[in-house]
């Protein structure tokens, strides 16, 4: 999207969810999942700017951000009617796919985390999750709502991508905390609520169960994706998540990185394979990552155990 600074500045094209900005945009992206993950985009910007403008056929994605700053006045225009709304930490605002917006902001610099989610993950959700109708479901605007879940995991992603080559922040990762918030965006901002949620009390079943730690030992060097893993089990993403929590009592993710760092010890033991070796062969970026990994599951370093 393109923001355009007063006369006279050279034009900055940039990609944050607003389509255009006048009056002294000055900013600082701090981090951005593009290169990183495929269905979930992530953005921390610390910025100053006086008003901006969201064209509907713009905004082709569900914006929601995350107020994570000083305290400040925010005056919005939305469906022709005025907000004045005052920003402190922890807002929480969400914008539907084609949503015009125009926004005025004092002096004080803003700092926000910026989550998009695709429409059709949400209908995707919406049907496998809780047989809602997808092409019925909408997703409501909210312009100061707060939501605990929705802050919580604005605030993993972010930290999980600011720690660089030292994150675990795979596309599993990524495409597990997106299909939770589709699940928290039809809960709190849908037109078409979501009904009670299910317990699940026994988890997978043995044979289910079998299969996806099968191709999770068969693929442990590769970035899995949750989708893949679901299909095995047969089961929505959404649902596969809570049932293999259930079963095993860790996320796909947590499961993945111990698994990989029992089979670090296994080759640190058996073999003279090099821990950069290892780690490279397990899907870790360096062997300061397996380092720090294999340290926070062990309490020892690999060199320790050798």
């Amino acid at each position: 999207m393109n923001f355009e600074k007063a006369p006279r500045q050279q034009d900055r094209k940039v990609d944050e969810g607003r389509t255009e900005t006048r009056y002294n945009w000055r900013g600082d992206r701090i981090v951005n999942s593009r290169d990183r993950w495929q269905n979930l985009k992530v953005i921390r910007n610390r910025h100053h700017v006086r008003e901006s403008m969201i064209k509907p056929d713009k905004l082709t994605y569900h914006l929601i951000t995350v107020y994570m700053g000083a305290p400040s006045r925010q005056q919005s225009l939305l469906s022709g009617r005025n907000y004045n709304i005052l920003q402190s930490a922890g807002n929480v605002a969400v914008i539907s796919a084609a949503t015009p917006l125009r926004s005025w902001y004092d002096e004080v610099e803003q700092d926000d985390i910026y989550l998009h989610l695709e429409p059709e993950l949400i209908k995707r959700v919406a049907a496998e999750s809780a047989d809602l109708n997808p092409d019925k479901v909408e997703i409501v605007t909210a312009l100061d709502s707060r939501s605990p879940v929705i802050e919580s995991m604005a605030r993993m992603a972010f930290d999980e991508l600011q720690r660089g080559d030292d994150a675990t922040a795979t596309n599993l990762y990524a495409d597990s905390i997106a299909n939770l918030l589709a699940v928290q965006l039809l809960r709190q901002y849908s037109s078409d609520r979501l009904p009670p949620e299910k317990q699940y009390v026994n988890g997978l079943t043995n044979r289910k169960l079998a299969l996806v730690l099968d191709l999770i030992e068969s693929d442990l060097s590769e970035d899995l994706s949750l989708k893949s893993l679901a299909a095995a089990a047969g089961l929505s993403e959404y649902h596969f998540l809570r049932m293999f929590k259930q079963s095993t009592g860790y996320t796909p993710h947590q499961y993945v990185i111990g698994q990989r760092i029992e089979r670090a010890r296994e080759l640190l033991k058996k073999t003279d394979m090099s821990i950069t070796e290892i780690a490279y062969l397990l899907g870790f970026s360096s062997s300061a990552h397996l380092t720090l990994h294999f340290h926070r599951k062990t309490g020892i370093t690999p060199s320790e155990l050798r």
